[in-house]
């Protein structure tokens, strides 16, 4: 007669296959510690019920003969053995080792334990958060709207560093009227294998085999190491057992880093402590000096992005717990309260760090990647209300590593998240600006290279020649125009092209739009990250004034530089050689074909359609701060007409 508890794994009538390769374990295979410790402390986090919530991780090393059923787990594995060769070498490698591990008179277990939470709240039945973890598939059941986690992937993390793809739970947990449950229940996800012309499924369950059910209530025969460990009688709580660890060298500091990089937020505030039995302790007072530790950023120097983003987390710590950072506060439409952390200093990283709940989602948010115009610095943003940590939840992807509005489920919803994030970098990046902008020093001449870049005219070093400011110095660039090109044709023709009335000449042998883009001119134009680069705007050419389609005179610009203040906003600045009214129109510079870029609106002149109307005079340096119509962060083209 079989017992009605053990390892059950369900007969499966459907003739369906789990293959050894679980997409759900995949999606953390690449850095499987740092998944552990990113994953299990989200859900420690979110079933939180009082501050700090204290989680507690230690290796023991338990007789194998203590593990529940343990017979029934190396029955299942070895009917695994027989099917791996049609899974590939990996399977069969892997199921051999898991035999061997049970082989042993002892087995590792990892075990990972929280306190200060509510447990794992049950029944163990669709809608519950105790099904959803250990039953259902994508399906994540958090109390909060705003939880850290959201897609019942994580669940998964744990079994991507057991060697027997085995763990158990044992969770304490109160209901409604306040009574006490304690769960316990085992997991093991293996794959699909056949027994007596039966196949079965590949995620089998250790406790009531009916309907595959935990074990509740008296557990006294179970094992000291299953019950929930360093709860007090009656609290709540739970404890993940992952048997067979696979217990790299350092394993411990690297787990450390995992948690401490990400909830940095969440442990400065006291919000979250970590005790790693035999290593790290990180806390609020310890939390400083742990990102200063040698030893960690040693053993994690060969992890992927490591050790940069310990390194980073360790500054953007210091913007939010210095006297030194600036804090600024705004009410988005959308996300509501917002504050910003703004700490500069030497050797900072220039980068913005978004938090929610505690938690490092990004450093790399678009729009707020490239800040070249600014001293250095970092950053921490993060969103105080529940309603805008809820849009941004939904926005994340399953790593929580990014904001991505087409996640939304209406195109209404995605406009809005698109609007809410993009003028919260807008907002970000004009604080930013009040606080870190690379401000522009004094003109100083460089003497010592005059005698390689001295100058033909009269007075070179009068204030009154045209230069511009090199936006990431203390320099004054004194750009000359080159050459004019000699064309092929006979002088006389070179004489005519410049005549603007001579008779017959439609310019058909020109750009119709009479911009000139021809060999002589260039475009002033900037890039996002502030690197401007100038020249001169285009001659005539042979769309020039004479042109009868178009009847207006293309002006040539000389020193033409674009100066980024805002993603939405340039400095503009040329030197015009004749003077009059002037259009002034600009264009992004793209690889195929340029756009229109509209003015909204000018420091000085009139705009009216996209276009700036201004009054130069010849020869005359002149500046103009206009707003675009869209934020942009590429090389503008600008373009000057006789009105």
């Amino acid at each position: 007669m079989v017992a009605k508890v053990g390892f059950e794994f369900p007969r499966d009538n459907s003739q369906q296959w789990d293959g050894f390769n679980e997409p759900g374990m995949e999606h953390f295979a690449g850095s499987p510690f740092r998944s552990l410790g990113r994953e299990g402390t989200q859900n420690a986090l979110d079933a939180a019920i009082s501050s700090p919530v204290a989680i507690s991780v230690r290796l023991v090393e338990v007789p194998t003969i203590s593990v529940p059923s343990v017979d029934e787990l190396r029955s299942a594995l070895e009917l695994c053995v027989a099917e791996s060769h049609a899974e590939g070498e990996k399977a069969k490698q892997f199921f051999e080792t898991a035999l061997d591990l049970l082989g042993k008179s002892k087995i590792s277990v990892l075990q990972f334990s929280d306190s200060n939470t509510s447990g794992v709240k049950g029944p163990c039945e669709l809608g519950y958060p105790y099904f959803a973890l250990m039953k259902a598939t994508g399906q994540s059941k958090k109390e909060s709207g705003t939880a850290t986690g959201s897609f019942g992937i994580g669940k998964f993390a744990p079994f991507t560093v057991s060697g027997l793809r085995t763990i158990f739970l044992s969770t304490r947990w109160s209901d409604e009227s306040g009574a006490m449950h304690h769960y316990v229940q085992g997991k093991a996800i293996l794959m699909s294998h056949r027994s007596g012309g039966a196949t079965y499924r590949g995620t089998g369950f250790w406790g009531i085999r009916k309907n595959c059910q935990p074990l509740v209530g008296n557990l006294d025969e179970l094992p000291a190491w299953l019950h929930c460990n360093g709860h007090e009688v009656g609290s709540t709580g739970t404890t993940l057992s992952i048997l067979g660890f696979m217990a790299n060298k350092g394993w411990e500091r690297i787990l450390a880093a995992s948690i401490g990089e990400s909830f940095f937020g969440a442990i400065c505030r006291g919000e979250l402590t970590l005790t790693i039995e035999g290593g790290p302790v990180l806390n609020a007072g310890t939390l400083p000096d742990f990102f200063a530790d040698k030893d960690i950023l040693n053993a994690i120097k060969d992890q992927k992005e490591e050790p940069e983003t310990f390194q980073n987390s360790g500054h953007f710590l210091r913007a939010l717990s210095s006297t030194e950072s600036k804090v600024e506060e705004t009410q988005n439409a959308s996300l509501g309260h917002c504050r910003l952390h703004i700490l500069v200093g030497e050797g900072l990283p220039k980068r913005v760090a978004v938090l929610r709940n505690g938690m490092l989602i990004t450093s790399e948010l678009a729009r707020l990647r490239r800040f070249g115009e600014f001293k250095e610095f970092v950053a921490v943003l993060e969103c105080l209300s529940d309603k805008g940590n809820a849009l941004l939840r939904a926005m994340e992807p399953p790593p929580h590593n990014d904001f991505e509005p087409d996640r939304l489920p209406t195109l209404q919803q995605q406009r809005a998240g698109r609007v809410a994030l993009r003028e919260l970098a807008e907002w970000v990046r004009q604080m930013l600006q009040r606080h870190a902008q690379d401000p522009i020093a004094e003109v100083s001449e460089i003497d010592e290279l005059a005698e390689f870049f001295g100058d033909d005219e009269e007075g070179s070093g009068s204030k009154e020649k045209n230069g511009d400011e090199n936006p990431r110095g203390a320099l004054k660039i004194r750009a000359r125009p080159l050459p004019k090109k000699k064309s092929a044709a006979s002088d006389s023709q070179e004489d005519h092209s410049q005549d603007d009335n001579l008779p017959g000449d439609d310019g058909d042998d020109g750009d119709d739009t009479g911009d000139g883009d021809g060999d002589e001119g260039g475009s002033g134009g900037s890039s996002g990250s502030n690197e401007s680069t100038g020249g001169d705007a285009t001659k005539g050419g042979d769309g020039g004034a004479g042109s009868s389609k178009n009847h207006v005179s293309t002006l040539a610009l000389q020193n033409v530089r674009a100066v980024v203040l805002s993603p939405a906003r340039r400095r503009i600045s040329f030197t015009p050689e004749v003077g009059g009214q002037v259009k002034v129109t600009l264009e992004d510079s793209g690889a195929d074909t340029n756009r229109i870029l509209k003015i909204t609106s000018a420091s000085v002149g009139v705009v009216a359609n996209g276009d700036l109307s201004i009054q130069c005079n010849m020869n005359q340096r002149l500046t103009v701060d206009v707003e675009l119509d869209r934020v942009f962060e590429g090389t503008i083209k600008v373009k000057a007409h006789a009105v």
